[in-house]
């Protein structure tokens, strides 16, 4: 039995799929289109099936759950607009956030057999609001206030897909991600926005100072450990609630990521913009988000994070073939 991960050409879906590959599992991906040939002739993702198709298409769908025995579904399927994008193809952000959603939950249904159905969502759906008394968002008490067309979509597709699920006795569950950074992140068309870590890892491949906007404070995590954390979430055999939440557990920063780089890279340069100057690192959020609290997640299905910001930026750099030695420059 396999898994099928739609968004499977996406940052977070070849994440998903390294982790499930080297555990062991078959994995079917699912997108519009494959990703970079160089990219799925990585040894990482040896065995995967890749399947194209459009999430809101019924006909796509079916195909893909069709490929082979079906046990698990993992929707990444996702446009991650920025403002520019919200301007001017709102509808388009709608029409693949939700109602790819409610396509993907009403042909899973059609198609019977697939023991658990996990929906991505993301700390998005929280705005700006207030974290817990803890200091951190918490699955039980924390409210959903969306600030943005991603939150705002999000939080309906989390409806949607739990309404559909609840109709059919489907069993889903809803992972609202953290900030993730790190291996397979790619320019996608439905991705607007790289994480901070990639651009300032381009700067250093481009021998480029990176100028940072702010420290960027948030609970960043890697992608390894955000696919294994998903992972947990879908292969439990039994789970006790319906959301979790997979982030980084704790608070890091962006001058954390360039003091680990400039350790490695001594020529590298970096520095957080003086006021007025533009900054050379974009980030979207205008203000910087509370923490997600994983102490569920972690209770439910003995979750542990492997890659603090040292040893996710030695595995970076090696995956990304930039891992030289600390005396030098990046030539």
């Amino acid at each position: 039995m396999a898994i099928l991960i739609t968004g499977g050409a996406g940052f977070i879906g070849l994440a998903l799929a390294e982790h499930l590959l080297a555990a062991g599992r078959s994995v079917v991906l699912f997108d519009l289109a494959a990703p970079p040939a160089d990219v799925m002739a990585r040894p990482e993702l040896a065995g995967a099936r890749w399947i194209t198709g459009d999430v809101r298409r019924r006909a796509d769908v079916d195909a893909a759950l069709a490929t082979i025995p079906i046990e698990l579904v993992i929707h990444a399927a996702a446009v991650t607009p920025n403002e520019m994008r919200e301007r001017t193809d709102a509808r388009g952000i709608i029409d693949v956030n939700i109602g790819g959603t409610v396509n993907l939950m009403e042909r899973v249904v059609a198609c019977g057999g697939i023991r658990r159905v996990v929906v991505l969502s993301s700390v998005a759906v929280y705005g700006f609001s207030s974290p817990a008394q803890s200091g951190f968002f918490e699955e039980e008490t924390s409210h959903p206030a969306p600030a943005a067309l991603y939150g705002i979509s999000k939080l309906a597709a989390e409806q949607v897909a739990q309404r559909i699920a609840h109709l059919h006795g489907c069993d889903t569950r809803i992972v609202r991600l953290g900030p993730v950074y790190g291996r397979w992140e790619l320019p996608t068309s439905v991705r607007d926005a790289l994480s901070p870590h990639h651009q300032v890892l381009q700067a250093l491949r481009n021998g480029q100072e990176a100028i940072l906007p702010r420290l960027m404070r948030a609970d960043w995590i890697y992608s390894r450990d955000a696919a294994a954390g998903i992972a947990a979430v879908a292969m439990a055999s039994a789970l006790g609630h319906a959301i979790y939440h997979v982030g980084g557990g704790r608070l890091s920063d962006l001058p954390d990521w360039c003091r680990t780089l400039a350790s490695r890279f001594p020529d590298f340069r970096w520095r957080c913009a003086e006021p007025g100057e533009p900054a050379g690192i974009v980030y979207n959020l205008p203000v910087d988000r509370a923490p997600l609290s994983i102490a569920r997640l972690v209770r439910d299905t003995g979750f542990d994070l492997a890659y603090p910001v040292g040893a996710a930026v030695a595995d970076y750099l090696s995956w990304a073939r930039l891992d030289r030695p600390a005396s030098g420059g990046v030539s």
